[in-house]
């Protein structure tokens, strides 16, 4: 069963030339025979009298057919990546989520730091509405002309004409929303991190570093933002391949959302109420975002268990999947039976 074509692959066919071309073609047969028939003229010169129909009915066949191939070409190669697209993100999908947050070389780490200073940024939503009214005035004219004439019994002509014309307007008053009315709520589980550390750093024993984290539902819209403009690059919703990677979104951001940011802010506020020397030490991995700043990816806390706050290796991985993806549809056009795999 023939697989659908992508918006994409319909803007290469010519369905009107294909049928054009048909027509004019079938035409052109019709009045050769007729013409042939009926004037007792040989095929040439048949041929001379229609031979400008039968050329614009090639060309437009011609076209057409050129454009279908063209379709079903784009079509079987945009399905080919689909579905190797797809077989890569699910194999991504399939990633246990800390592979996310382990680190690389790019990444800085931030070892026993004391926590000076932190600060909990919720994210807001604002809802408004708008009241109010608007006046509005319509008007509208025309004019009619008509004229006869004719002849009467006894050549007594007549003739008779008239005009005119109308005019009027409108006047009203319509209401719509104008005035201004908004809420502001703060999402009280999207909560951002701001802190400040002491840690041995370029300037000393006692150096500060900024360390700071995205809410929850900004990263969810980081990784969000990240698989749609991929998708983009397949050509979006006008293309399988670019449907297929828009589609694993939800499930790529919630595989590798943190659930760890909340909980963190947390320990902090609590290890900031207790005096200077007795707050525990805080072991920081994060990405360099400016001089001793860092976009925290995960930390432990008096040496315990990893907390996760920032996924910073999902663009690598995310990346080397679409590009087994890639590889894998040109191995398949290529006429190979198997994925082609690239090592990460």
């Amino acid at each position: 069963m023939a697989r659908p074509l992508s918006p994409r692959a319909l803007q290469f066919r010519r369905p009107n030339a294909l049928v054009a071309g048909i027509v004019l073609l079938v035409i052109w047969f019709l009045v050769s025979r007729i013409v042939g028939s009926a004037a007792h003229i040989g095929f040439l010169r048949t041929q001379l009298y229609t031979s400008l129909l039968l050329l614009i009915g090639l060309i437009a066949l011609a076209v057409g057919i050129v454009g279908e191939v063209r379709a079903r070409r784009f079509n079987r190669a945009d399905w080919a990546l689909a579905d190797s697209l797809g077989g890569a993100l699910n194999e991504l999908w399939r990633t246990p989520a800390p592979a996310a947050y382990e680190p690389h070389r790019q990444l800085a780490q931030v070892p026993r730091a004391r926590l000076v200073e932190i600060e909990r940024h919720f994210d807001q939503q604002t809802e408004g509405a708008i009241a109010g009214t608007m006046s509005h005035k319509m008007r509208m004219f025309g004019t009619s002309f008509s004229t006869s004439y004719g002849q009467a019994v006894g050549d007594r002509g007549f003739a008779s004409s008239s005009f005119g014309g109308f005019s009027g307007s409108i006047k009203g008053l319509s209401t719509v929303d104008l005035s201004i009315s908004t809420t502001t709520r703060d999402n009280l589980m999207g909560d951002a991190l701001f802190s400040v550390f002491e840690a041995p750093g370029p300037a000393g024993a006692r150096d500060t570093w900024r360390v700071i984290s995205m809410s929850q539902p900004g990263v969810r819209s980081w990784i969000n933002d990240l698989v749609q403009q991929t998708a983009q690059q397949f050509g979006g919703t006008m293309t399988h391949s670019g449907t297929t990677v828009s589609t694993w979104a939800g499930n790529l951001m919630a595989q590798f959302q943190p659930g760890d940011i909340s909980y963190v802010t947390d320990r902090l506020k609590a290890i900031a109420s207790r005096p200077y020397e007795t707050r525990e030490p805080v072991d920081i991995i994060g990405t360099p975002t400016g001089r001793n700043a860092v976009m925290v990816t995960s930390v432990r806390i008096a040496g315990g268990e990893e907390l996760r706050l920032m996924p910073s290796a999902f663009p690598g991985l995310f990346g080397t999947a679409v590009a087994r993806g890639v590889a894998g549809a040109e191995h398949v056009l290529s006429g190979g039976k198997q994925r082609a795999a690239i090592k990460s």
